[in-house]
């Protein structure tokens, strides 16, 4: 089951969907408990830092 929902969180990163939108969509309707639900939580903010951390490394090498 979580597995199936980290991949809906990976999805909806990959999406552009904004953490809180993930959140109220995916996460607080999870059939898990609070401590999966903040592991979920978590996930889902190390997979946004890393695509904003995508996006800067990008425009750091774009030509200027």
């Amino acid at each position: 089951m979580v597995t199936g929902l980290q991949r809906q969180i990976a999805r909806a990163v990959r999406a552009g969907v904004e953490l809180d939108e993930i959140e109220e969509l995916v996460i607080d309707p999870a059939p898990v408990d609070e401590e999966r639900k903040a592991a979920l939580w978590l996930y889902a903010e190390a997979l946004d830092g890393l695509r904003d951390e995508s996006m800067l490394i990008a425009a750091e090498l774009a030509p200027h």
